[in-house]
C-alpha cells in the first residue's frame, strides 16, 4: 500500500518519454524498447565499429548494439545514464546488449568482461562510472565475471570532442596500464565503452592488453555515433 501511494506522489515514468511505466516495465516503456534502433553488428563480420578499430589494436570482433543520434531515443537513455546517476538504467541497458551479443556466434566464449576506467579524477567527480553498470547487466546475462581493476587509465585526457583524428589518436596514447596480466592470459576478454565515435580511446585500451597479455580481445559497446 505504502509503495502505491508513493508512486501516485512520485510516479515511475519511462526514461526517454517520460509516460508512466506499468508493473512490469523498469526504466524504459515497452514502446521505447521496441523503438530502440538497434544495429545488429554483433552478428556482422565487418561493420562500421569493426572498421574504426582496424590497424590500431588487435581486436578478434567489435560491434555497437544500437545507433546513437540526437535526439534519439539512446541519447536521451544515455545523458540519464551518464550525467544524472541513473545507474540502475546502467545495468538494464548492458542486459538488453547481452542478449543481442548472445544471438552472435563471435561473443558465445567469453570469460570476462573489462569496462573502459575512468580516471579516479573524473570518477569521484562524478561518483561513478557509466560503464560498471551496463557491465554488471552484461555480466548478470551472460554470466560472465567482471574485472574491475585489471586495467588503469593513467591519465585524465582532455575532450576529444573538438579534436581531429590524429590528435584523438595522440590524446589517448599510452593512458592505460594493465595492472594484472595474469588475470587475462589465455583469456577470451569482452572490452566494453558506452558509446564509440573514432575509436581512438577503445584502442588504445585494447593496445595495452595486446602488448602485456596474451588474452583475445572483444570490443562492444552500447552505441555508435552516427
Amino acid at each position: 500500500m505504502l509503495k502505491e501511494i508513493v508512486s501516485l506522489i512520485y510516479p515511475h515514468v519511462c526514461l526517454s518519454c517520460a509516460n508512466p511505466l506499468r508493473k512490469y516495465e523498469q526504466f524504459i516503456c515497452l514502446k521505447c524498447k521496441n523503438h530502440l534502433p538497434k544495429t545488429e553488428y554483433a552478428e556482422r563480420v565487418e561493420n562500421p565499429v569493426s572498421k574504426l578499430l582496424w590497424g590500431k589494436a588487435k581486436v578478434e570482433h567489435a560491434s555497437s548494439t544500437f545507433y546513437f543520434k540526437k535526439g534519439s531515443i539512446i541519447q536521451k537513455l544515455m545523458h540519464q545514464l551518464k550525467y544524472k546517476g541513473k545507474e540502475e538504467l546502467g545495468e538494464e541497458l548492458g542486459k538488453i546488449m547481452a542478449r543481442e551479443l548472445l544471438k552472435s556466434p563471435f561473443y558465445s566464449n567469453i570469460d570476462g568482461i573489462i569496462p573502459l576506467p575512468l580516471h579516479h579524477s573524473k570518477k569521484r567527480l562524478r561518483g561513478y562510472n557509466q560503464c560498471d553498470s551496463i557491465a554488471i547487466g552484461l555480466g548478470a546475462t551472460l554470466n560472465t565475471e567482471i574485472n574491475f581493476n585489471a586495467v588503469k587509465r593513467l591519465k585524465a585526457n582532455t575532450s576529444q570532442t573538438q579534436k581531429g583524428h590524429f590528435e584523438r589518436h595522440e590524446n589517448v596514447d599510452n593512458i592505460f596500464q594493465v595492472t594484472d596480466p595474469k588475470t587475462l592470459n589465455g583469456k577470451n576478454i569482452l572490452l566494453i565503452d558506452d558509446v564509440i565515435t573514432t575509436g581512438s580511446t577503445l584502442a588504445a585500451c585494447a593496445k595495452s592488453i595486446n602488448e602485456h597479455t596474451d588474452a583475445r580481445i572483444f570490443v562492444s559497446t552500447l552505441a555508435i555515433a552516427v
